[in-house]
């Protein structure tokens, strides 16, 4: 009888190793992740209602509209880790935004950038890691999108010049990608912190998910 235990707990565990090693190489978005997916296409249409046109009011300037897009597609990869997951945010609220303020077609350039930043983030393996190197090239790959957004809005939706759409609209741009990243990274951080990752997806039967600290 003992002998049947041990070996029925022996086989629990090959199966649990076995699901661990499944789960922790799933690349599809699942449901959890879709419910998410929701709520952060809900927080980037609020801040392109409130913070990007008060900046665009105020300063005449875009740089708010980016860090309204691009914060919230920086905590879509850290909080996701999967493609897929950043691109959907960035179409889904882009469209509920144009939904709700028609006209505001500029929303599609960040769309646009949405899917570009997302296949830019197969660079760093969707992780948002405190190690200097993934710093950069998430900043980088935040930048290059947010230029790539500017360029899109000034060219199509401002009817801008070439060159006044790749210099000055795109340069601004560039420069609300960078804001997202110093603004994004201390919020992910602190929600790092607070174990915030661990309470929505509760890691693998029990085994916390790799720790931005930990990367």
């Amino acid at each position: 009888m003992l002998r049947n235990v041990g070996i029925v707990t022996s086989f629990e565990k090959r199966c649990l190793m076995k699901t661990r090693q499944e789960s922790k190489g799933k690349k599809h978005l699942g449901t959890r992740d879709l419910t998410l997916i929701g709520a952060l296409s809900a927080l980037w249409i609020v801040l392109h209602l409130t913070i990007g046109p008060l900046g665009f009011t105020l300063f005449r300037l875009p740089v708010l509209c980016d860090v309204a897009a691009y914060s919230t597609l920086l905590l879509a990869v850290w909080i996701l880790g999967k493609l897929g997951g950043a691109l959907l945010v960035g179409i889904t609220g882009s469209a509920i935004t144009l939904l709700l303020r028609p006209g505001a077609f500029q929303i599609l350039g960040f769309a646009a950038s949405a899917v570009v930043f997302d296949i830019l983030c197969l660079a760093v393996r969707h992780e948002v890691s405190k190690k200097l190197v993934k710093i950069i090239a998430l900043a980088v790959i935040t930048i290059v999108s947010a230029y790539f957004a500017g360029a899109v809005i000034g060219l199509i939706f401002m009817a801008g010049s070439l060159e006044w759409s790749l210099t000055y609209w795109a340069g601004w741009h560039a420069v609300g990608g960078l804001l997202s990243v110093i603004v994004t990274l201390p919020v992910i951080s602190a929600l790092e912190r607070a174990k915030v990752r661990r309470l929505i997806y509760g890691g693998v039967y029990g085994q916390p998910q790799k720790s931005f600290y930990a990367r």
